[in-house]
């Protein structure tokens, strides 16, 4: 699955933003990430387990939602044009912790049980696609959303909350036509789902406030016709521990670096030469985290990038700047 760019609406390139999801009840959590009505509780010497602590059957509901808008500029021949997209997805998701080893890792169940997918380009009018309905004005998108719900995605995580696999893709390709199944989400891509939902990834088993931890990610990246992937080089720290109405909640503030590695693989034949270059690119996260659950409440990332590219022909060369800001959140609107 790979991101939209501001280019014309492309379904190979659409899976990207449909599945990269998190929630609609910004007010809600910005006060609990914001710590008011929290109570800062006196921090002692305890060390404290930021990984899971599930028991079999636990289950969760969780809002996504996410919000991508990108700006591309094209130059040529001394000319400019500049063209701009939203697209803003909103849905809810089921997890259950299914088994749980006696190291600490466990199987789990994510289910995604609606969707929605609304595509804005250069202002104009916005087309929705809502996984609930009959049609959507979008019928690849919408086709999509349909299939991808209501499947329930295996999902497999070690000790320290990292995800490690996930299976089930295949029963979302049989429930798609055969001319849109390279708009399936690929394997990867819902791993990156799954990470940014219910855990903390290498989570310490003990740590204190003030303490940080690192860790690498790696997830996909595209602009057509260009492929390949965004590494994160990513730095958590516990900044506190809060109360709020009894419930005691661990604030995780993250950071990364990023990198763009360019898959040179599937290009085109014949491809001029070119470069692609991620010009700046950044990312800022805060997670709360229920540490009687083992699990997150609620979660907020805003990561921005700045990608050029240059194609030198005979003739001329075109350049193309693609301003890009994605927010993302998840809060957990339930739990038994």
């Amino acid at each position: 699955m790979r991101k939209v760019n501001a280019m014309p609406i492309n379904e190979s390139r659409a899976r990207r933003s449909v599945i990269v999801l998190p929630s609609w009840c910004q007010v809600m959590l910005a006060i609990v990430l914001a710590g008011s009505p929290a109570i800062l509780l006196a921090q002692d010497t305890a060390p404290i387990n930021l990984r899971p602590n599930w028991v079999e059957g636990q289950m969760a509901r969780y809002e996504v939602w996410s919000s991508r808008t990108q700006q591309a500029t094209v130059s040529l021949a001394g000319q400019s044009r500049t063209t701009s997209l939203k697209m803003v997805s909103l849905g809810e998701v089921d997890w259950t912790v299914d088994k749980v080893k006696a190291d600490g890792s466990a199987q789990c169940t994510m289910t995604l049980d609606w969707l929605t997918l609304d595509y804005t380009p250069d202002e104009g009018k916005t087309l929705t696609n809502d996984s609930r309905k009959g049609s959507g004005d979008i019928e690849p998108f919408h086709a999509l959303l349909k299939a991808m719900t209501g499947v329930p995605i295996k999902v497999s995580i070690a000790s320290d909350g990292t995800v490690t696999k996930v299976q089930g893709m295949k029963a979302i390709t049989a429930r798609i036509k055969p001319e849109l199944k390279e708009m399936v989400p690929e394997e990867l891509d819902f791993i990156e789902t799954a990470t940014d939902l219910a855990t903390l990834v290498a989570a310490p088993e003990a740590t204190e406030v003030g303490k940080n931890w690192k860790t690498k990610l790696k997830w996909t990246w595209s602009d057509a016709p260009f492929e390949g992937f965004m590494h994160h080089d990513m730095t958590y720290t516990l900044s506190g521990v809060e109360d709020v109405d009894g419930l005691k909640l661990a604030v995780i503030d993250g950071q990364s670096r990023l990198k763009l590695e360019l898959d040179r693989s599937d290009l085109p034949e014949g491809m001029p030469p070119y470069d692609v270059k991620l010009a700046k690119g950044d990312l800022q996260t805060q997670v709360m985290f229920d540490l009687s659950r083992g699990e997150a409440v609620g979660r907020n990332s805003i990561q921005t990038t700045t990608i050029d590219v240059t194609i030198r022909t005979p003739n001329t060369t075109i350049t193309r700047r693609v301003e890009e800001t994605l927010q993302s959140q998840a809060l957990r609107l339930e739990e038994e």
